[in-house]
């Protein structure tokens, strides 16, 4: 699993999440990620283009970062899921607490 993180423009900043978000690896994307609560007004695009699975602990982590990035007056969007990640969010209800690209 690898967190990238991209600062587009002066608004904008896209994490790109590349692998398996699962319990193995979830502790340190944690970490990785923490400089996204700098922010404070972005744009904040979570790039799922290449998230090839998500499991429950990262689902915790998204939730996570959408509680930070709300309280940091920023709007979060997800894009690109693949299908079957999609199907997760859809089975769990996570389609109706995140805004999509």
């Amino acid at each position: 699993m690898e967190a990238t993180i991209r600062k587009e423009d002066n608004k904008c900043v896209t994490l790109i999440l590349d692998g398996r978000l699962d319990t193995s690896v979830t502790p340190k994307t944690e970490k990785e990620v923490e400089p996204l609560y700098d922010f404070v007004g972005y744009e904040i695009v979570i790039d799922c283009t290449r998230l090839d699975y998500i499991s429950s602990s990262g689902l915790r982590l998204l939730m996570a970062i959408n509680q930070r990035c709300s309280a940091n007056k920023c709007e979060l969007y997800i894009k690109g899921l693949q299908a079957k990640v999609y199907d997760v969010f859809q089975t769990t209800g996570f389609v109706h607490l995140f805004k999509f690209k």
